[in-house]
């Protein structure tokens, strides 16, 4: 099973009650941050009885990785979602570098997901627990890009994957901090430049 299976199992045996915890924890993170995480907050934005959400996850390190999983899992379906698509037509070169761009520029839609995993992200690197759930997610996209990286022939497209997911959530990013309606169009016009400048080859760097 692979990170993605196992964070789609996940997700899909959540019950009713948690599920509708893990979304409220979701809400609080990108609201208030990790500090403001808490089972208290969590209750009170899913209107449950105090003491619910502690019921089901008893530390707070158990709350932040159930929102954690429930983040990267919902980011793991869009990319699967987006790979299997690419997978079952024929499309040209620009066709998937568009496809790959438009999926950075959907996230954006969705701003309380995007801002709780940059919390969860920065969590990563202080609780392993949290960078199990988070790393495997973030190897999933960097296949994804990866894959069109060796279609467009630049050398070393696992390497370079890297650097476009690392840029691509830098772009994000700085796209919150605009108005909401011109985020996506930033966001494309810069991951277009980014991608371009990865997939450039040796070949064409000395003909410039």
């Amino acid at each position: 099973m692979t990170p993605t299976d196992i964070s789609s199992a996940r997700r899909a045996a959540l019950s009713p009650r948690m599920r509708e915890i893990v979304d409220a924890g979701i809400e609080v993170t990108a609201r208030g941050g990790l500090r403001g995480l808490t089972h208290r907050a969590v209750d009170a934005e899913a209107g449950l009885p105090p003491g619910s959400t502690s019921s089901y996850l008893r530390t707070r390190l158990a709350l932040t990785v159930a929102v954690t999983e429930r983040v990267m899992a919902i980011f793991d379906e869009s990319v699967t979602g987006l790979a299997h698509r690419l997978d079952a037509r024929p499309l040209t070169d620009e066709q998937v570098v568009g496809e790959v761009i438009e999926l950075f520029a959907s996230w954006l839609a969705h701003p309380a997901l995007l801002l709780a995993r940059q919390e969860l992200a920065a969590e990563a690197n202080r609780h392993p627990e949290v960078a199990r759930v988070v790393c495997p997610a973030r190897d999933t996209t960097e296949e994804l890009i990866a894959v069109m990286l060796e279609r467009l022939g630049a050398p070393q497209p696992e390497v370079r994957a890297r650097a476009v997911l690392a840029a691509g959530e830098g772009v994000l990013s700085a796209a919150m901090s605009y108005p909401e309606d011109i985020r996506g169009d930033y966001a494309r016009t810069v991951m277009r430049t980014i991608v371009e400048a990865f997939a450039t080859t040796e070949r064409s760097l000395r003909a410039v």
